[in-house]
């Protein structure tokens, strides 16, 4: 399908999403994540789609790229009906926090009832974003929450130099940049929407451990000191915005080493073809949601004046509108094992895909 826009784009991939994943306060679908389904049953099912399923999962990460796309929409259209979308899934988030203020990760392939700091984090900037548009109190209040549950119960690892890793679940010990970026983003927001420093506390720490951490290409390793190198330059493309719009909000002027050589490590990630290469060492296979972060992250790079990735950005962008389906939707993924391809619909990555073509039409 050739699409004429970026913005007919995202209008078709939103329809699609809105018909068939929304049910009135959230998205709902499957997901490839899990060991066993990420390498072999998610192409059973994406092959043989009669098969019986159920895999009807809440992401709140995939609620709050939604939360954020009306938003944007909004912005853009000024139809009323995306900010009473807005209101309406930041309603469920609220509702679906337990008293601990800690969400748990849903029902899916041996992570039953995981506290994920991705979960809660997301779960957080989502409510953020629609507390800065409608000012609704028990928004801000669910996102303190989850970070006072963060901060005394799941906790950080210490790293060298006075650094602080956030802890991916609460019973890991795992150093991971990913997560770090993410609440560091987060504790901006929190600071920036209340005028309260306290939410800033960790936050010099956690600057420290990603400073730390980066490598001579630009690349933040996957897990330090264990893994250097997983989905390189999908993990970097969104550690890098979040760490953007981290500064967006901080001026902080350590991050801006940091962000300039990750935007070069971005820049050796887009294939001729314009999709995001798999990770370091290989070129396929293709995941669409990928291209749609490398575009976007470094279209930010260009707008923040770090370099002139235009080129770059529009290769992926292109690349990306020219795997749109009629019907709106974005495959998941192909040349998987060189021949497979998953064509199901997952909403958490569409959502993804929907908040980074907005990304490219908003000016």
């Amino acid at each position: 399908m050739l699409v004429r826009t970026t913005l007919d784009a995202a209008t078709d991939l939103y329809e699609y999403v809105l018909r068939t994943h929304w049910d009135g306060q959230k998205l709902v679908g499957p997901d490839p994540i899990g060991k066993i389904h990420w390498r072999v049953t998610r192409f059973v099912r994406s092959y043989l789609p009669f098969l019986p399923r159920e895999d009807a999962y809440i992401y709140l990460q995939g609620q709050a790229y939604w939360i954020r796309s009306n938003i944007q929409l909004h912005r853009l259209t000024g139809d009323p009906v995306h900010m009473e979308r807005v209101r309406q899934c930041a309603d469920y988030i609220v509702q679906a926090q337990p008293e601990d203020g800690a969400w748990r990760h849903p029902p899916i392939w041996g992570r039953r009832g995981f506290v994920s700091t991705v979960e809660g984090v997301w779960a957080s900037l989502g409510l953020m974003a629609a507390y800065r548009e409608t000012a609704v109190p028990a928004y801000r209040e669910a996102a303190e929450r989850w970070y006072g549950f963060q901060v005394t119960r799941l906790g950080f690892q210490p790293t060298g130099n006075d650094g602080l890793a956030a802890n991916y679940y609460a019973h890991s010990e795992n150093k991971v940049p990913n997560v770090t970026t993410m609440l560091i983003w987060l504790t901006a927001e929190l600071a920036d929407r209340t005028g309260d420093d306290r939410f800033l506390q960790y936050t010099k720490q956690m600057c420290r451990f990603i400073i730390d951490s980066q490598m001579e290409s630009g690349e933040l390793p996957y897990e330090v000191g264990a893994r250097p190198h997983f989905m390189c330059y999908q993990y970097n493309s969104f550690q890098f915005l979040d760490l953007a719009f981290y500064y967006d909000l901080t001026g902080d002027e350590d991050m801006l080493p940091v962000l300039e050589r990750l935007a070069r490590f971005l820049a050796t990630g887009v294939t001729t073809e314009g999709s995001c290469r798999h990770n370091c060492h290989a070129v396929h296979p293709e995941i669409n949601y990928w291209t749609g972060a490398i575009g976007a992250a470094l279209l930010k790079a260009k707008r923040m004046q770090l370099g002139d990735y235009s080129a770059l950005s529009d290769r992926a962008y292109e690349r990306l509108l020219g795997k749109q389906e009629v019907d709106g939707r974005f495959h998941f993924s192909e040349r998987n094992y060189k021949l497979l391809r998953d064509r199901r619909s997952y909403p958490r990555y569409l959502s993804m895909i929907l908040n980074h073509l907005l990304y490219r039409v908003e000016t």
